[in-house]
């Protein structure tokens, strides 16, 4: 099969590598935040324009035929080739590029500001785009060319061309008004804490709303689910009206705390939750001395 093949795209090769890799059309379209019809459309445009049958179903998953074995081979010199190209150009250009950083909503609005200014001051004419997504649709939206970064909870599944970085934790704790009655506690038990509504994070998808994942110690299965927001910032501002209780990042309830309006709520008992945070970088596009100093100031940060 030659490497000189018509009108395929990157994001369908990409497409390609990954659900061989996976095995699984499924999983492909779970983790790009795709239907598995549209997965397969992809794959049926790459057979229809190679006239080849790439992939056959099994009950163990998805399995390549002799030509899919050759595409895949090609897929992963492409996305390998990729990584190479565009350093020369990188070099002229780098300098008036509006680089795009997606990541969740308060990631955006409370780490990645803080470091911004002393990028562009120490590289003249380099600005930043912060482009907001849920942790589930950053991938599909990053393979997409939206962002050449991303700041994202926890690893994630990204193709050859881009690469992850571990750069620290944040922790998650229970936030409520300085008033709100388990305050008057002595001593905050979880059978406490149930008996107060929670704010449900929720997220659009193309499957419809999803309820997202807080982090809290006690599952949805057991809270009292209240008013639903998709936003941390929302969330608070829900709290800070009402006797809601939201698990969030410290980092982001901290404004709030210190301007007295929330107050973090200590349960007994409740194990300390911290999450890694990553740095994802589209490794054929971001210089090497852009990604070094982006590392370290959200390192700093982090601390």
């Amino acid at each position: 099969m030659s490497l000189l093949m018509p009108n395929i795209s990157l994001a369908d090769l990409d497409l390609f590598f990954r659900a061989a890799k996976l095995k699984s059309l499924r999983e492909c379209a779970r983790q790009l935040d795709m239907t598995p019809g549209a997965v397969s459309k992809v794959i049926k445009r790459l057979e229809a324009k190679l006239d080849k049958s790439l992939l056959r179903r099994s009950v163990s998953g998805i399995l390549l035929t002799a030509e899919g074995n050759e595409l895949m081979a090609v897929a992963e010199k492409v996305l390998s080739l990729t990584s190479q190209i565009g350093t020369s150009s990188n070099k002229k250009t780098s300098a008036s590029k509006v680089w795009g950083i997606g990541s969740l909503s308060f990631i955006s609005s409370r780490l990645l500001p803080s470091f911004l200014e002393q990028i562009s001051q120490a590289k003249t004419r380099t600005h930043f785009r912060l482009v907001e997504f849920g942790n589930n649709t950053l991938v599909a939206n990053g393979l997409n060319g939206a962002f050449e970064m991303a700041v994202h909870i926890g690893a994630l599944e990204w193709t050859q061309v881009w690469s992850s970085y571990e750069m620290g934790t944040l922790r998650w704790a229970l936030f409520g008004t300085k008033n709100h009655p388990l305050t008057k506690l002595k001593k905050i038990e979880p059978t406490d804490v149930i008996k107060y509504p929670f704010v449900m994070p929720t997220s659009w998808s193309s499957h419809g709303f999803v309820r997202g994942e807080d982090q809290c110690p006690i599952p949805w299965g057991v809270r009292f689910s209240g008013h639903e927001a998709t936003t941390g910032e929302t969330a608070l501002e829900i709290v800070i009206g009402s006797s809601h209780l939201a698990f969030v990042p410290v980092i982001l309830a901290q404004r709030s705390v210190d301007s007295g309006l929330l107050t973090e709520i200590n349960v007994e008992e409740w194990p300390t939750v911290e999450k890694k945070i990553y740095l994802s970088v589209r490794d054929d596009l971001v210089p090497s001395s852009l990604l070094q100093m982006v590392t370290k100031l959200i390192k700093e940060n982090l601390r």
